[in-house]
């Protein structure tokens, strides 16, 4: 029998015997032109299969049971007889090489040849230790997935990046953890089997790697050239098994680079479900207003590049995040590191990739017509379809709004005794003598101070407080002046002594009949009433007593009743504009007449905000253990850098964190904002930068 014939007979052998019988001594094909078949002839075919193994369409086909379902003997032979299937697509794969590519060098095709006939022994293995659990091959059903991604291969160099650098590489991964788990159990013939079948896919890898490494371009790295060889739906997230069992050691002995083993276990890309992709937009309300300045421009820039990796909190494994930049390698292995999801990263530039893949959904952090000219050039294929933009959803990001609406709401008869009253609802003003006279009106309220705010401008930015019973100094006549004469309307407002900030999440989903309550957090800002980050744990720890005992008091009944109240009320003036996405807003409790009473809502926030980012990093936390999402300005993160870099990541059972410090930025020396989230006393600790550097007062984060 020559190479053909014995290649032939796997492929298109329709027993298990033909499949699996050695060969004894091939020779070399007589005349490889008239017995070997052509690329073309060998096009989008089907081996052939025993009754009961034909290949399932699709993703289709049985799925393993769980590590924790193997002490089932039962079980086990379900295991074995996934594992059998991958086995034999791979004995067939390597027939079918031989089929395609008669003129390959022959040193490549005496490689697979004994590659393919240690497939054939791992099959047989499998087949009589599933036998001994009582299992028969064709029991469940089989999927032909890998035959599917790798049959269309158009060349050895395909053949090896497909099968040789990706699945089986990860079954590096997958052999030497089930190897481990039925060891554990006791199952030790079954481990022997795994371990020998991790062995020699060892030299397989090396194998593929050395033709690989032939056939590139010398002046790729192998990492380069990996990926470049793989087109959608393959993809180097293929190559890896679970996070957990990612296994570096024998991709070492198998030859790999520490720079390919470390980019391979960071590389994502979803491998079924339809991504969501999610983007950061630090322009949302200047974009909003039309016309920016070269500073405005430069904040926005300079936001974004500080900023942009917190998406990481809220998307998926299988997700996607849009950035202006690549993260770094060891940035994205830090959270993997760390326990976290690692979602695929494209670049803006790069988005046009996604115009042809089925995605989920589009989220990126607000819908602005900015963001929905993105999501145009990606749409093409999503399942949820991007809400559409109408004029009147701009209304929702001014502070007018909050405004009016909340002095319609307060004129509610059924208001809680410990809302506020309507003399801390700000008025609106247009022009100079609108500012002076609503001054004089929050003066006549008998507040000693105002806040004027932008009409458009979040986290803080762009107000200004002023002496309600002192002369206005040239600042203050300069800062209204300069934004009157732009044209801007603004809200002026008392300045209430404040006591503590609350933020209250929701989201609203496309097709839902209402927004989905997510939670509520406390909100920490600096001195001049800048965002500064979001605590948890005893988040009112610091609180007087008195204080916490008005917010707790009955399980914290009052929180639950203002988010309850704003829920209801916003539902109606968010569905008027058919809003879709995240919203929060931003209440507070103040001491007025000797008395806590609650602002219910001091600003609208119609996007995801910071408080989001937070409240979902908190889910990573041990129960009971104190966290801290912080936002560093860079004077603060060069006083605690140090600091919290000896700060060790600590988990408990269920890997949520006990202690650490993730950073949500990949820092540089252009830097001003370093996002981190802290989990721990002594990491708390180290982020201190001095007495009162921050008070609890939250604007628009």
């Amino acid at each position: 029998m020559n190479i053909t014939e014995f290649a032939e007979r796997i492929v298109f052998g329709t027993t298990m015997e033909e499949k699996l019988t050695r060969p004894g001594r091939l020779t070399n094909d007589s005349n490889r032109d008239s017995k070997a078949l052509s690329t073309n002839a060998l096009s989008r075919i089907t081996p052939g299969r025993p009754y009961g193994l034909t290949m399932q369409t699709g993703r289709s086909g049985a799925q393993p049971p769980s590590d924790d379902q193997l002490e089932n003997e039962r079980s086990r032979g379900q295991l074995l007889h996934f594992l059998a299937n991958h086995e034999l697509l791979a004995t067939e794969l390597m027939a079918l090489v031989l089929l395609k590519f008669p003129d390959a060098p022959s040193a490549f095709r005496r490689g697979v040849l004994v590659t393919l006939q240690e497939e054939q022994a791992h099959t047989q293995m499998y087949l009589d230790r599933m036998a001994a659990c009582g299992v028969e091959f064709g029991s469940y059903p089989v999927s032909g997935q890998f035959w599917r991604l790798i049959e269309p291969m158009e060349s050895p160099m395909d053949f090896v990046a497909r099968l040789s650098l990706t699945f089986e590489q990860a079954n590096l991964d997958y052999s030497l953890h089930f190897a481990s788990v039925f060891e554990r159990i006791g199952d030790h013939d079954t481990a022997a089997i795994l371990q020998k079948i991790y062995t020699d896919e060892i030299s397989h890898v090396q194998h593929g790697l050395q033709w690989f490494r032939q056939w590139k371009d010398p002046q790729q790295s192998d990492w380069e050239a990996y990926v470049g060889a793989l087109d959608f739906p393959m993809s180097p997230q293929r190559g890896r098994g679970p996070r957990a069992a990612f296994n570096r050691g024998g991709r070492t002995e198998a030859g790999l680079t520490d720079d390919f083993i470390d980019s391979i276990e960071v590389y994502r890309q979803s491998r079924g479900r339809p991504p969501n992709v999610f983007w950061f937009d630090a322009a949302t309300e200047i974009a909003l207003e039309g016309h920016q300045t070269p500073r405005d421009k430069h904040l926005i820039d300079q936001l974004r590049r500080d900023l942009e990796l917190v998406m990481v909190a809220v998307a998926k494994e299988d997700d996607i995040v849009l950035t202006s930049e690549l993260p770094p390698l060891m940035w994205r292995k830090k959270i993997v590191d760390a326990g976290m999801e690692l979602p695929q990263f494209l670049t803006f530039d790069q988005s046009h990739e996604l115009a042809n893949r089925k995605l989920g959904s589009l989220s990126p952090w607000s819908w602005t017509p900015e963001n929905h000219r993105i999501a145009a050039a990606i749409a093409c294929s999503v399942q949820t379809a991007p809400p559409q933009w109408q004029a009147n959803q701009e209304d929702l990001f001014r502070k007018s709004f909050a405004t009016q609406k909340l002095a319609h709401w307060l004129k509610e008869d059924d208001l809680p005794a410990y809302f506020t009253d309507r003399s801390v609802i700000g008025r609106v003003a247009t022009d100079e003598a609108g500012v002076f006279e609503a001054i004089r009106a929050v003066e006549r309220s008998g507040y000693g101070a105002a806040l004027i705010k932008e009409d458009l401008s979040a986290s803080g930015r762009n107000q200004f407080r002023i002496a309600c019973n002192q002369a206005f100094g040239s600042s203050a006549l300069k800062w209204i002046k300069t934004r009157v004469a732009r044209g801007k309307r603004l809200v002026v407002e008392p300045q209430l002594d404040r006591v503590v900030d609350l933020s209250f999440l929701w989201r609203w989903d496309s097709g839902c009949p209402a927004p989905t309550f997510i939670g509520w957090t406390r909100p920490i800002v600096t001195l001049n009433g800048r965002y500064s980050g979001t605590r948890f744990g005893n988040v009112f720890g610091d609180c007087e007593p008195e204080l916490k005992r008005f917010l707790l008091a009955d399980r914290a009944e009052k929180i639950q009743a203002v988010a309850q109240w704003l829920t209801l009320r916003l539902t109606d003036a968010l569905e008027e504009r058919k809003f879709v996405g995240f919203f929060g807003v931003d209440a507070l409790v103040c001491r007025t007449g000797g008395n806590y009473k609650i602002k219910p809502l001091v600003e609208l926030n119609p996007r995801m905000t910071m408080g989001h980012i937070a409240l979902k990093l908190s889910k990573n936390v041990a129960t009971g253990v104190p966290s801290e999402f912080r936002i560093f300005n860079r004077d603060q993160w060069a006083t605690v850098e140090a600091r919290l870099d000896a700060i060790e990541i600590k988990t408990a059972g269920d890997g949520r964190w006990k202690s650490a410090v993730i950073n949500l930025s990949s820092p540089n020396d252009q830097s001003r904002l370093f996002p981190a989230m802290i989990v721990g006393k002594t990491a708390i600790t180290a982020a201190r930068m001095q007495p009162n550097s921050h008070r609890s007062t939250a604007h628009g984060a």
